[in-house]
């Protein structure tokens, strides 16, 4: 499938725009282009045109040191920037939401903002494609080709992104938690893997990497979403998520996804 042609013009306008007004301390988004061709790619495998908001609802597995839970999942984004992730288990509800770069947790009754330092790893990558074109369209993404690997058996693609904060220098300091790693099918271009760190500060505070295994893609009126997701967290299985329904542009609003 290939992309409408307004949105991959917009991407490759983002991508190719040179950054105005930047403080010459500012760190410099590297714009790899055979990483960004990566990304438009995959962008052209998911949807020939990009929905304005998702709603998926599954089952989830959740296994904890010796205990193991099973649940539902449901999974909301809205745009390029606004995410909500429900799990719900026999004895309690929890989500994490994100909406343009703030986001909070909840469990039961209770609600809780995280660091920064782990709000810029917050935005649900369970649906791939909003999360790819929010880098894709900020001009302060920079984008770094990795090379060609072999990843359970696939070639793929192993692309790095990460945000330079160079349009908002108080947040400089965050770069280094923004980074992820992308895998992509070579031949199909669709997200296999996603790696990242997260960590609550700096200095001595312990990073725990983070990974997401995507497979089987369905088509689902013209977007293919994965409808198998396998999460480990710190080295070890954690979620394993099975997609049973996704519908797209069903006018979900703000309320969706507030946050403070």
């Amino acid at each position: 499938m290939r992309v409408a042609r307004p949105i991959l013009s917009f991407v490759i306008m983002i991508a190719s725009s040179p950054r105005l007004n930047s403080q010459q301390s500012a760190p410099v988004a590297q714009r790899d282009a055979q990483a960004i061709a990566v990304l438009q790619q995959s962008v052209s495998a998911m949807a020939s045109n990009a929905p304005t908001d998702s709603s998926a609802i599954g089952a989830v597995s959740i296994v904890e040191g010796s205990t193991t839970q099973n649940g539902s999942i449901q999974i909301l984004t809205r745009g390029m920037n606004q995410t909500a992730e429900t799990i719900t288990l026999p004895d309690a509800q929890r989500a994490v939401v994100y909406s343009n770069g703030d986001a909070k947790y909840v469990s039961g009754t209770q609600s809780t903002i995280p660091p920064l330092e782990l709000v810029v790893t917050d935005q649900c990558p369970d649906f791939p494609l909003p999360l790819i074109l929010s880098a894709l369209a900020n001009p302060d993404s920079a984008f770094l080709y990795i090379g060609q690997e072999i990843l359970n058996g696939v070639p793929t693609q192993h692309i790095q992104v990460w945000n330079t904060f160079a349009s908002t220098s108080h947040l400089q300091n965050l770069l280094p938690f923004s980074k992820k790693d992308m895998w992509f099918d070579t031949s199909s271009g669709l997200p296999l893997k996603f790696a990242f760190l997260r960590r609550a500060g700096g200095g001595a505070v312990t990073p725990i990497p983070v990974e997401l295994f995507f497979s089987n893609y369905k088509n689902v009126t013209g977007v293919l979403y994965p409808f198998h997701i396998n999460k480990s967290y710190n080295g070890t299985p954690w979620q394993t998520i099975t997609i049973q329904s996704v519908s797209f542009n069903t006018g979900l609003t703000d309320a969706q996804f507030q946050v403070k």
